[in-house]
């Protein structure tokens, strides 16, 4: 059974991926041609996947999957703002938010179930541990989109 500390983690968690999410399609709108295209859609791709991956656990443990709508407002504005910085500086500025707002929630979830308390918790947890700081996303990506030409 998985304490009331990973429930509110990972709820947390779910919350980043929902910004995130909002954030890289707010992003997608200002992509310069297909190779910002194909980058921030494989980064949008992977907040998408993130959320599906952990809605099923949500949905176990009784915990609610609605979207917080000041959260996706949040990621939505944050993404414009980032989507208006020169493409390098975009990634330098998302990377500093990260590592700031959500790196340490994402890395304490793994810390906060075993797999003998419950295994699919403890997957889901190592996964996003492994998913924030990931490099590069579209090898771990469950449906890649196609690389341009």
């Amino acid at each position: 059974m998985v304490t009331k500390a990973f429930q509110e983690c990972l709820i947390d968690v779910y919350r980043g991926e929902v910004a995130g999410e909002a954030a890289f399609e707010s992003m997608l709108g200002t992509a310069d041609g297909v190779e910002q295209q194909y980058v921030i859609g494989s980064l949008l791709q992977f907040e998408t996947e993130g959320k599906a991956i952990i809605g099923p656990l949500l949905m176990r443990l009784g915990l609610s999957m609605l979207e917080d709508p000041e959260g996706r407002a949040g990621g939505a504005a944050g993404g414009a703002h980032l989507g208006s910085l020169p493409w390098v500086e975009r990634f330098v500025a998302l990377r500093s938010l990260v590592e700031a707002n959500y790196l340490p929630r994402y890395l304490e979830l793994g810390t906060l179930v075993s797999a003998e308390e419950d295994l699919d918790a403890a997957r889901v947890a190592m996964f996003m541990a492994v998913h924030e700081p990931a490099a590069p996303v579209a090898a771990l990506l469950h449906f890649p989109l196609p690389r341009p030409a």
